[in-house]
């Protein structure tokens, strides 16, 4: 452990020493990794946290403001990315003094939430993140998808249609658990860095894109890799799938998809390209991989900015444990009233959920069920209580555009 260590926000010169340390603890070039410090529009300078050893910069990360939707309304969150330590100093608590540094900035910044990448779930769960969703990771023979008649609508994008795109986007976010908002600039920086992009053109009204990369696979194969895909209305959604299925770019196409998708159920055989079988009729159809973890910053500020299923009323007290923002740990009064949440001080009153706050954060995002969360014995509450929190949280899965991954 490194104990003169000083984590302290980054001076405006400091950036070719932040991109000197990405390029050595990721990989890759210096002078392009200083590219992408600068050319984000997302953050800025001010958005970086660095760490300091006997006058070097040994190690940086970056925490800037987002809006991520959740049961359709935005949530401020704490996006964290580029935590990055040189190589001679990682292992020794660098990475940890940084995340503590951070956590503290949110709690002063008024965050509810925060959300990261992580390349070890383990070991941000120390700092009180949980996973909080999965993505299914799909290969498929194109000629095993549907062949809708809607495909002849779909036709590669022009500049003229992002406009349209950013309209229709935007008015879906309400629909989509975890979707980012996405700034004009952002938009433009997707579309440069993504030439290949297919779009649904209902006379004139975008309505559906897909985003993609073709590269060579490991047995020469041809792999379109999709990277987003989003249908706003029904027939885009079949046109898209069935240009996929007569487009003849690549031999295989692989996806890595929100859980709720209905791409399974476009496949003429629910099989993957590459399936192994697992006894008698059991082919893979796709594998589950964790996706980004969650924190929450400020209990009571993430209880009361979603909302909750309609008709739901009631009130629980409720006390989380949280060792590093001990603000969180004030036992609360959760109220519901038709959907909409409020809390205030429990006064004293019994707790009937207890847990911890990376458990509450899954809970709140909806990938942990409160009965699962009691089986695993990760929260103490009685079945009525489960039941009802269950109910009130019951909301479609996290799933965070690719062209915002972090």
């Amino acid at each position: 452990m490194l104990d003169a260590v000083t984590v302290r926000p980054i001076l405006p010169d400091e950036l070719e020493k932040v991109a000197y340390v990405h390029a050595a603890s990721f990989g890759g070039d210096e002078a392009a990794c200083l590219t992408n410090l600068q050319s984000d529009p997302r953050y800025n300078f001010s958005n970086i946290i660095v760490a300091e050893y006997q006058g070097e910069v040994i190690g940086a990360i970056t925490l800037f403001p987002a809006q991520m939707w959740l049961s359709g309304v935005p949530i401020s969150v704490g996006a964290i990315t580029g935590v990055a330590v040189l190589p001679q100093f990682q292992r020794k608590g660098v990475a940890g003094k940084m995340m503590d540094f951070s956590i503290v900035r949110m709690v002063a910044e008024g965050r509810a939430m925060s959300v990261l990448f992580p390349h070890s779930h383990k070991y941000y769960r120390q700092f009180g993140f949980g996973t909080m969703g999965d993505l299914h990771a799909y290969r498929i023979n194109p000629h095993n998808l549907t062949v809708f008649a809607e495909g002849h609508r779909v036709r590669a994008f022009t500049p003229a249609d992002l406009p349209m795109m950013r309209v229709m986007y935007k008015g879906q976010l309400t629909w989509h658990n975890g979707w980012f908002t996405r700034s004009n600039d952002w938009w433009d920086k997707i579309v440069a860095q993504t030439p290949n992009i297919m779009v649904f053109d209902n006379d004139g009204t975008i309505e559906g894109y897909y985003t993609y990369d073709l590269q060579t696979g490991k047995a020469g194969e041809r792999v379109l890799y999709l990277k987003e895909f989003f249908a706003a209305e029904d027939q885009a959604y079949r046109g898209l799938i069935g240009y996929l299925a007569a487009q003849n770019e690549a031999d295989v196409i692989e996806y890595l998809a929100p859980p709720d998708t209905p791409l399974r159920h476009s496949l003429r055989q629910p099989k993957a390209d590459d399936a192994q079988n697992r006894g008698y009729i059991f082919n893979d159809l796709c594998h589950v991989t964790p996706g980004p973890v969650a924190r929450i910053i400020n209990l009571s500020t993430a209880l009361t900015k979603r909302f909750y299923a309609r008709h739901m009323s009631g009130e629980r007290v409720l006390r989380v444990s949280d060792p590093l923002i001990p603000t969180n740990e004030e036992p609360l009064l959760f109220r519901l009233v038709d959907g909409r949440a409020e809390t205030r001080s429990a006064d004293g009153r019994k707790t009937q959920i207890e847990t911890d706050i990376a458990t509450m954060t899954q809970i709140l995002c909806g990938y942990l069920t409160a009965q699962h969360a009691r089986r695993l014995g990760r929260l103490q509450a009685n079945e009525d209580t489960c039941s009802w929190l269950d109910k009130a949280i019951a909301d479609s899965p996290v799933y965070i555009q690719p062209g915002d991954w972090f």
